[in-house]
């Protein structure tokens, strides 16, 4: 048997079957058994041929150490809690929550009443064709912490260092390739001056926005009709803050809350271990209190604990807190009456049990609380409103990210694991 006939099978041995339905389809073995056939058949030297064979070799105890290596690799909890600074959690007596995406969750049914009110708001309002009544919320296509470009009116997603992602440019439902970006931006990054003109669509809320957007500017593209990209963003975003401003959206939730909330009986367990170890509690939130009533009724209506209502859980309940700026204004508390629906006109000076709480500023609630910031942490699900905020008070924060079950499945997977394991070996 010829040297060139032994090569060749001890190349096509090299991937196994197993193996070879999650290999990359140009690996380094495949390259080296190409090259090497290549040459033989050339006539090169001796010294070459051995060369090449040596590097053959490697490549293949490389690819085959691949699966021993995978099983090496940790794999990460999806439900687990990450940490970026040292928290020791003795020294936390003070617990506050967001309530939407935080203590409450939702169905994708949400997202879409959002959109679709919004969608008839435009369109009734605010005179946009009829026709832009056939599209529909889309939740696969938007993500969390995009930027609407106000002037060009593309959705961007960028990256750590400001630079706009190769996959993260739309006009439209369009994906711009590398080279349309560079025509329209001149780089990927997004410099000082540019960044003024961008809008964050930072929360889970923002997801109909950024859908309905897209799909508003589409639909005047394929129309073929002119539009300025600064109104497309202003009328979306008035239609969507009237879904939610006028209570549309609240009252539709209420209406039919097994449809559009999610029960998590570990809420309740976590609250009530809180409490049971001498924690203090308090919720803030920008949503009104009926709308917090409403859920908060049913997410625990399947719970068994002392007490009449929910808001026996917490120290304090205060309700359209209008974050952020609740964290840098002087406006005052006003005490809510829950029957009335009527606001107090007596100053707070104190938080009493059972009361609701409106509006109202940091530097009031920390003078009336005196709870220090390092023993506040605060959970919340909104990069602005709920992170950035609480931590230029001292306190800590923890942010909920439903996502990232989804990001860390993918990265616990097969396909993922095994192109990490081959990027060291290859």
């Amino acid at each position: 048997m010829s040297a060139i006939v032994r090569i060749r099978l001890l190349a096509s041995c090299y991937l196994s079957p197993a193996l070879s339905r999650t290999a990359p389809r140009h690996s380094t073995g495949m390259l080296g058994m190409c090259t090497l056939s290549t040459t033989l058949g050339s006539g090169a030297g001796e010294d070459e041929i051995e060369r090449i064979r040596h590097e053959f070799e490697d490549a293949k105890r490389n690819y085959l150490s691949i699966p021993a290596a995978m099983k090496d690799m940790p794999k990460m909890d999806p439900q687990g809690i990450y940490v970026n600074k040292n928290v020791k959690l003795d020294d936390l007596q003070v617990y506050g929550f967001d309530y939407d995406y935080t203590l409450s969750h939702y169905s994708d049914h949400l997202q879409c009443l959002i959109y679709d009110l919004a969608k008839k708001h435009l369109v009734n309002e605010l005179k946009y064709p009829e026709s832009c009544l056939k599209y529909e919320y889309d939740c696969s296509f938007p993500v969390r912490g995009l930027y609407y470009d106000k002037l060009k009116g593309c959705l961007l997603k960028l990256d750590f260092f400001g630079s706009i992602e190769p996959d993260g440019c739309f006009f439209g439902r369009r994906k711009l390739s590398l080279t349309e970006i560079k025509e329209l931006y001149g780089t990927r990054h997004i410099g000082r001056d540019q960044v003024r003109q961008l809008v964050g669509l930072m929360d889970v809320f923002c997801f109909s926005e950024a859908c309905l957007i897209a799909d508003i500017v589409q639909h005047f593209v394929d129309a073929k009709l002119e539009f300025d990209a600064p109104y497309v963003y202003e009328d979306v975003n008035q239609a969507i803050q009237h879904v939610h401003r006028s209570g549309l959206v609240h009252r539709k939730v209420l209406a039919e809350p097994q449809k559009f909330l999610i029960k998590n009986s570990q809420v309740f367990r976590f609250l009530k271990t809180l409490r049971d170890k001498g924690k203090k509690l308090f919720l803030l939130t920008n949503s009104p209190f009926y709308f917090v009533d409403g859920g908060m009724s049913y997410l625990l209506e399947d719970q068994h604990f002392d007490g009449n209502s929910w808001k026996e859980l917490f120290d304090v309940v205060i309700a359209q807190a209008n974050k952020p700026t609740f964290y840098n204004s002087d406006h005052p508390f006003r005490v809510y009456d829950t029957e009335k629906d009527t606001l107090a006109f007596t100053a707070v000076d104190k938080f009493l049990p059972n009361e609701v709480y409106y509006h109202g500023c940091l530097k009031s609630f920390l003078q009336i609380t005196k709870w220090r910031g390092p023993e506040v942490i605060y959970f919340g699900d909104h990069l602005l409103s709920d992170l950035r905020g609480p931590s230029k008070a001292g306190w800590r924060t923890a942010a909920v990210i439903r996502e990232l079950e989804d990001e860390i499945g993918i990265q616990n997977g097969d396909s993922y694991r095994f192109q990490q394991v081959f990027m060291l070996y290859a």
